[in-house]
């Protein structure tokens, strides 16, 4: 089953293909507010569920949506359409990010079946002996980037943005501001986020933090780290490195 992943965050299919909310959801960054459970309260999405099964697109074996509760996918499941109108609903950014998300799982440029959490952090670290050469030549030639280039290469760790900016030898700031222009991160929710496809080129990585809302349920706050390879490349913008 070829797998669907936005920001980072694989999105769970049931045995009839549909997509999980829930996932969906933790995708956004996890806001009480634009939980699945509201979302299907609006009168938009009780005429989309209403209009996808007067028009026959999913028959009585395969409703628009599903609840799970099998103790390990739980969740709701929503078909193609469904997860589109959520993603709209949530925000216009996110809805993009959602439609780009589909786009390149149709056009296969999302890797089936979608890589594990520790795969991905795997690529994330990864640099490449080429690359460290291209660094070590770089600081021969030029003296003043050296002892940063250095510190980047040798370092298989990831970094806070606040490490992140210390390494790059640049104040907090200026360093999110360079990583927001330059389509890096975004802010969502208040909180800084990065785009997907510099989390699938090994620039950031992305973890979501559990947290208890008021009611007790379970959210999800992200928490962006730089890789060496990502810092390299903001310092390299920033005309500093």
């Amino acid at each position: 089953m070829t797998s669907l992943s936005i920001l980072g965050t694989t999105i769970r299919q049931d045995a009839e293909g549909r997509f999980c909310l829930n996932d969906c959801h933790k995708a956004a960054g996890g806001n009480p507010k634009d939980a699945p459970a509201q979302w299907l309260r609006t009168d938009s999405a009780k005429k989309l569920v209403s209009a996808l099964i007067e028009e026959g697109v999913c028959n009585s074996a395969q409703a628009p949506t599903a609840t799970v509760n099998d103790g390990k996918n739980n969740g709701t499941y929503a078909c193609r359409e469904l997860i589109y109108a959520y993603g709209e609903w949530i925000s216009a950014a996110f809805h993009l990010t959602v439609i780009r998300a589909f786009d390149a799982l149709v056009t296969g440029q999302i890797a089936a079946p979608a890589l594990s959490e520790q795969e991905i952090v795997a690529q994330a670290l990864q640099i490449t002996v080429r690359q460290v050469e291209e660094l070590k030549a770089e600081n021969a030639i030029l003296a003043p980037k050296a002892e940063v280039a250095d510190k980047i290469a040798s370092s298989d760790g990831l970094y806070t943005l606040n490490l992140s900016a210390k390494a790059a030898q640049m104040p907090l700031n200026q360093f999110t501001r360079i990583a927001h222009a330059n389509g890096f991160i975004f802010k969502q929710n208040g909180k800084w986020n990065a785009y997907s496809d510099k989390v699938k080129s090994g620039h950031c990585y992305v973890k979501f933090h559990p947290y208890r809302d008021r009611d007790g349920d379970e959210r999800f706050s992200p928490q962006v780290f730089f890789t060496p390879k990502g810092i390299e490349r903001i310092a390299r913008i920033s005309g500093q490195h």
